[in-house]
């Protein structure tokens, strides 16, 4: 039976998301199982006193997601491909991977969020931030015009000067693509390849959002276990063939890829054909040695499109990133970007140009790398004085600690226990395909909340 509690605080998520959130968490535990046919928008609407629309807007996304699906006649059903306890053999993996994440949003004041790769805004340069949104309003006829469909051209240029060398890549401006997220950038990539490609190829556990982006628009997924030098490929892969990989910190285990399976990589890149895309989304935050040149500089680098990110670096909700890739796919791919929504925002573009022409970009990564290694050491120093029977690596770099708990059962009480105190903590299902065997670990972010915050979060779960 569907329960839905309406919080009406002012700073309370938007009752559509409160709505969508709940369902899903009764989805994903098994409370609503597959075939239960929801309540009608309108007596959901009547029951909790909220209007309609509310009700019909969590609808849509829950079946835009492929969570349930809707009919004339036969209302809204959840559907039968879900994640559900009795699905430890399934294997459609392409139908498992549409479960709904945890979705970082703000859920009122009180909350603490231990959700992954957030980063912090309380060391933001802001005096700097507005300098640079003064330089660029101080010349605002430039807003007045879209930017080229591949973004704007200086931007691109200071992509290429200051931020691809110290990832050992060359690269001109013409082989770089502003994008507005690197969702967004994965959905341009995944259009622009299905026409000659089919199967997406990842690790497990592993980020399933791009994996979630590319079944939507027809291809395959094939997941990879993973173990301490990266993801193990049990096979040869070639021209129907894309392998995302996270190579520097793969997420959520932030497992650097070992220099052998980086040159089986590059070899089935220069002689099968493979097309790869190198997700570099934190590399900046590394805290015992240099991070690994990036597979993109190296052997095979045509057939790899590597994406880049300013989210982490200043804050989440940007949503400004970059693919990096050989001319003519980047070209095909503004293409497409322009039809769909007229380029990337221009004053976004403009203002993250003068930062890092400003040097304003590369002085604030060095003191967030400095700010997260000493919370790093902290967390690491906390859970092994008081978690001793949990079993987790200190990362090398990232903003999160994944941590073996046991088994899937436990995770699950713990999961639910941080729903019970207002902590945010994502479910492990976000990052499995299926087999809820490799579900027995918790995520532990450490970039937004602060120390005491998460402190207090652990003690108050260890009683």
């Amino acid at each position: 039976m569907l329960t839905i509690r309406i919080d009406e605080k002012p700073e309370a998520l938007p009752f559509y998301l409160q709505i969508k959130l709940q369902i899903c968490d009764q989805i994903r535990s098994g409370a609503l199982p597959a075939g239960t046919r929801l309540p009608s928008s309108r007596g959901l609407a009547h029951q909790l006193q909220i209007a309609r629309g509310s009700v019909v807007r969590a609808y849509e996304e829950l079946c835009q997601e492929g969570l349930c699906t809707s009919g004339v006649g036969i209302g809204t059903l959840v559907c039968e491909h879900q994640n559900q306890p009795d699905m430890a053999g399934q294997t459609d993996t392409q139908a498992s991977t549409l479960q709904v994440p945890d979705e970082p949003l703000n859920s009122g004041s009180g909350l603490i969020s231990l959700l992954p790769s957030l980063a912090t805004t309380e060391y933001l340069p802001k005096s700097e931030l507005r300098k640079g949104f003064d330089r660029v309003l101080r010349y605002s006829s430039r807003l007045t015009a879209f930017n080229e469909s591949a973004g704007d051209h200086r931007l691109r240029q200071l992509i290429c000067e200051k931020l691809l060398p110290e990832r050992s890549i060359r690269a001109q401006p013409q082989n770089v693509l502003i994008v507005p997220g690197t969702q967004y950038g994965s959905m341009l990539i995944a259009l622009t390849l299905n026409k000659h490609r089919s199967d997406l190829h990842f690790g497990e556990p592993g980020y399933l959002d791009i994996a979630r982006n590319f079944s939507r628009f027809g291809f395959s997924l094939k997941a990879h276990p993973m173990d301490n030098n990266g993801i193990i490929l049990d096979s040869q892969l070639g021209k129907n063939d894309v392998l995302y990989l996270m190579p520097e910190h793969h997420f959520p285990q932030c497992i650097t890829l070992s220099e052998k399976r980086r040159q089986e990589i590059s070899h089935q890149l220069v002689n099968n054909g493979l097309m790869l895309i190198e997700d570099d989304y934190d590399s900046e935050f590394y805290y015992e040695r240099m991070p690994l040149p990036a597979l993109k500089s190296q052997q095979g680098h045509e057939n790899i499109i590597y994406s880049g990110t300013f989210s982490k670096t200043l804050f989440n909700s940007l949503r400004l990133g970059y693919l990096v890739a050989e001319a003519d796919l980047i070209q095909e791919m503004a293409s497409l970007h322009w039809s769909l929504s007229r380029g990337t925002s221009g004053l976004l573009q403009h203002w993250v140009a003068e930062l890092l022409a400003a040097g304003t970009l590369t002085k604030h990564t060095q003191r967030m790398r400095t700010v997260y290694q000493r919370k790093r050491d902290k967390v690491a120093e906390l859970l092994a004085h008081r978690c001793p029977e949990w079993q987790f690596d200190v990362p090398k770099g990232g903003l999160q600690f994944f941590v073996n708990v046991g088994s899937p059962e436990m995770a699950d009480q713990i999961i639910a226990k941080c729903r019970d105190m207002n902590i945010r903590m994502a479910h492990p299902s976000n990052y499995v395909l299926h087999d809820k065997s490799l579900m027995n670990f918790i995520i532990i972010g450490f970039g937004s909340a602060s120390l005491s915050d998460i402190e207090k979060s652990i003690e108050e779960l260890l009683l």
